[in-house]
């Protein structure tokens, strides 16, 4: 009895101890696997932030092992310091069930070997009683006995390390990243490090144009640059041109393009010789070569001084003209370059061009002018030429280092052309008719360009000399007025004569010949006066009739006889003005007028010859006019033939007044049957 007491009390505190290292183990465990899961999810966090290699990798995996192990150590620790013997555990109960007062922890003073040799001082039956008194309390206390260690707490852990170890799981589950991290972390020895390219920037590059150069002094110059393998927004340009200072200009980008970049700067005028580089910040300072810009100076006309020398008949004064080129004068002035040039020169001339013209059917009759050299002493150059058309001209130099000009400036020659000279006829102005005693006014007025040299009034009865008046008062006036009085009664002309008239114009051009106008010829008609015809005055019958018409006839031939004069005239003064073909067109065309003129005449001579028996001596006066009249006609037509047209117009006027004669005669007779019927 006293012995299986006994082994009771010691299999309850068994029991005690065991669920108590149960919980306890639980509890542990919970934790042990919450620091276990934290801490591959922190080092698998810590590796994907760092992005480790593989030797970071084996850190953080030495690191890793090193906190499992303190974790495993820590639970073992804990559990080995968790032994307790059954005093403690009794302890431990009656801590926590006062209702034992003290019977556990005292029956756990006597063991066995009390109970059987027994114990100094007490009796087995006191042991026995304390034995069984304690089993007793414990038996009523048995659920409390078996609770005293709550396993509340155990459970609570062990549900967080299940929740937690479930969240992490599902959180490597779903992350390639967490998975492949820890993949890493799990043997870090077999990882393979990826072949890390380093990217290795392209050197930048920056070309510079147009690098060395020598160029003319004065000119302008653009800086180019080019920039590969990056991309500033600008650049410096820097220039020095006084072999001590630099000076900066910010060149500002052209354009862009993949990894490069364009930029220009204009220099419009360079005087000094310039070195030159450009500079600018990327990835450090960069920086190009320098280069160097080296003036020299062509050779350049500075001031070109015209000397003109007029042709004396323009009256126009000499004259200088500083700091010119171009030039308006008239044809055959002389004129005479003094050139200035920027510095000693070897040789110079001036080269001639046609001028500039527009009109596709102008045609230069004149050649070209020819290149001359100019006379050179230091750097001034001199030259003469005579203007006589319209030119271009340019100045072409040479130094004694053989450099020549670049790209010489183009001056224009404008010659002014003697125009011939210009007349009007005031009055009368055309063909008049006019009486026997009549005075006639004959005004015109003429002028020139330049001067005058002529101005003459032609007159003739036909037949006798011809009248020449002069009109010029003075040599060489630019306009001159002529007036003259013909007294035709002073002439001695009667009905049937007529006086031709026409005016000559000279200028004084004494370059090229003087240019010479000659008008129009005209005639003054002479009829029969008021007086005569009242005289002869009365009423028509039929011989009337008839006589009308043979004089119609007359008047006809004598507009016909006019025109062809005219034309014979108009000719003769432009005979050097047209080709020989159409000179000789024309002749012949009047040449043809001049005979059917000659067979209308013999027509009306027939028609005169009917009505001679009807008639009186007027009758045969007009057939005898007309008569001499073809035979002049004929002259002339001959002449006409022969191209003669000078020697033409003399019986072409002689015929003119046999008509006009015959048709006197024809209306004479007229009047005279007029009064007899």
């Amino acid at each position: 009895m006293s012995s299986s007491t006994f082994e009771s009390l010691r299999a309850t505190l068994k029991n005690l101890r065991r669920r108590r290292r149960n919980l306890f183990i639980l509890k542990q465990g919970s934790f042990f696997a919450i620091g276990t899961a934290l801490l591959i999810l922190l080092v698998s966090a810590v590796s994907i932030w760092t992005d480790l290699d593989k030797a970071g990798t084996i850190f953080l995996f030495a690191l890793s092992l090193a906190g499992f192990a303190t974790l495993i150590w820590r639970l073992v620790w804990l559990l080995n310091r968790r032994h307790t013997d059954d005093r403690r555990l009794a302890h431990y109960v009656e801590d926590h069930i006062p209702d034992l007062e003290q019977r556990l922890i005292t029956s756990l003073e006597f063991s066995e070997k009390d109970l059987i040799q027994g114990k100094r001082g007490v009796s087995q039956q006191f042991i026995q009683q304390l034995w069984q008194d304690a089993q007793d309390h414990v038996q009523q206390q048995q659920h409390e006995v078996e609770t005293v260690t709550p396993a509340r707490s155990s459970w609570i852990s062990f549900a967080s390390a299940v929740t937690i170890v479930g969240s992490v799981a599902v959180l490597f589950v779903t992350s390639d990243l967490l998975l492949n991290a820890v993949s890493r972390l799990a043997w870090p020895f077999s990882i393979e490090e990826p072949v890390r390219l380093v990217e290795v920037l392209a050197d930048i590059q920056v070309s510079v144009e147009p690098g060395d150069i020598e160029m003319q002094r004065g000119d302008g110059v653009t800086i180019a640059a080019r920039v590969t393998n990056a991309v500033p927004d600008f650049i410096n340009l820097r220039l020095q041109d006084d072999n001590l200072n630099w000076r900066d200009v910010s060149m500002p980008r052209d354009r862009t393009g993949n990894e490069s970049a364009t930029y220009s700067y204009f220099i419009p005028s360079l005087v000094e010789d310039t070195t030159y580089y450009v500079t600018f910040s990327e990835r450090g300072e960069q920086s190009s070569p320098q280069y160097q810009i080296s003036l020299f100076d062509l050779p350049r006309v500075e001031q070109i001084a015209l000397a003109f020398d007029y042709p004396e008949y323009t009256g126009i004064e000499d004259m200088v003209e500083e700091d010119s080129g171009d030039m308006i004068v008239p044809e055959g002035t002389r004129v005479e370059f003094l050139v200035t040039f920027n510095k000693a020169i070897a040789r110079a001339h001036v080269e001639f061009d046609e001028s500039y013209n527009t009109d596709e059917e102008a045609i230069s009759t004149t050649a070209t002018y020819e290149d001359i050299q100019l006379s050179i002493e230091g750097n001034t150059g001199s030259g003469t030429f005579m203007v006589n058309q319209d030119g271009v001209y340019r100045i072409q130099a040479t130094d004694f280092s053989d450099l020549e000009s670049q790209n010489p400036l183009d001056y224009f020659i404008r010659a002014i052309e003697d125009t011939p000279p210009e007349l009007a006829l005031q009055r009368p102005g055309r063909d008049q008719d006019v009486m026997p005693l009549e005075e006639v006014v004959l005004e015109a007025s003429a002028s020139d360009d330049y001067g005058l040299s002529e101005f003459k009034l032609n007159y003739s009865v036909v037949g006798s000399g011809e009248v020449e008046v002069d009109f010029l008062g003075e040599a060489n006036s630019r306009s001159a007025d002529g007036k003259e009085l013909i007294y035709l009664e002073d002439l001695e002309v009667q009905p049937g004569d007529f006086v031709s008239y026409f005016l000559t114009l000279t200028d004084n051009n004494t370059l090229e010949g003087p240019s010479e106008v000659i008008s129009d010829i005209y005639f003054l008609q002479v009829i029969p006066t008021d007086q005569e015809f009242r005289r002869n005055g009365g009423g028509g019958g039929q011989g009337g009739g008839g006589g009308q018409g043979g004089g119609g006839d007359s008047s006809a031939l004598v507009s016909i006889q006019k025109d062809i004069i005219a034309a014979t005239w108009k000719l003769k003064n432009r005979q050097g003005q047209v080709s020989s073909d159409e000179f000789s067109n024309d002749a012949e065309i009047i040449a043809e007028s001049q005979k059917e003129a000659t067979g209308r005449a013999r027509m009306s001579i027939d028609r005169l010859a009917e009505r001679l028996n009807f008639s009186d001596d007027t009758y045969d006066s007009a057939v005898e006019n007309l008569s001499l009249a073809i035979e002049q006609m004929n002259v002339a037509a001959d002449e006409l033939d022969l191209e003669q047209i000078t020697s033409a117009l003399e019986p072409e006027q002689l015929a003119l007044q046999f008509i006009l004669r015959a048709e006197a005669s024809i209306n004479r007779t007229n009047v005279s049957m007029q009064r007899g019927g």
